[in-house]
């Protein structure tokens, strides 16, 4: 169990970003009778992309944390390129957190794009690496990478679905 905990917060930590997001979006339903395209695109938003993407900026930036994430992507230490990284992540990340406190609309939808192209791109990034390079390290080929790819089909399917007037 101890391994299992480590490695959810290590290595998986955007699983547990998105059963907190599912959690709580089944509290808006239940709970508070909200829409359920509105209570998971929000929540989606806030700890999918602001939560994890605001930690991925602080993880890529500062060291040494840094370097270990670049060890677990299977990249060389220092790249300044990972700085770039940190800087989308943070930015969406930011954009994220402030779908947490606004009403759904153009913000909403502003943020879904651009986040999606972003963790859509990085996936098929893991995955070209995973293929060219057989990169298969833990945060490179793990659930990083699929997460990349899931999440922004979810987070646009949940807009078509508030746009529609679910």
């Amino acid at each position: 169990m101890k391994a299992l905990i480590k490695r959810l917060f290590t290595q998986d930590i955007v699983v547990v970003w998105f059963v907190v997001a599912v959690v709580c979006a089944l509290y808006g339903v239940i709970v508070q009778d909200q829409k359920a395209s509105i209570s998971f695109l929000q929540n989606f938003l806030f700890w999918c992309v602001g939560i994890w993407l605001l930690g991925a900026f602080f993880m890529h930036w500062i060291r040494p944390t840094a370097d270990k994430i670049c060890e677990g992507l299977g990249w060389p230490k220092g790249s300044p390129f990972q700085r770039e990284v940190a800087a989308a992540d943070g930015a969406f990340g930011i954009l994220g957190i402030l779908c947490g406190f606004t009403h759904p609309g153009g913000f909403w939808t502003a943020t879904v794009i651009g986040a999606s192209f972003m963790m859509f791109m990085m996936g098929v990034g893991h995955i070209i690496d995973v293929r060219k390079n057989e990169n298969r390290s833990p945060l490179n080929a793990g659930a990083t990478m699929y997460f990349g790819l899931i999440m922004p089909i979810i987070l646009v399917v949940l807009l078509i679905l508030w746009d529609a007037g679910y």
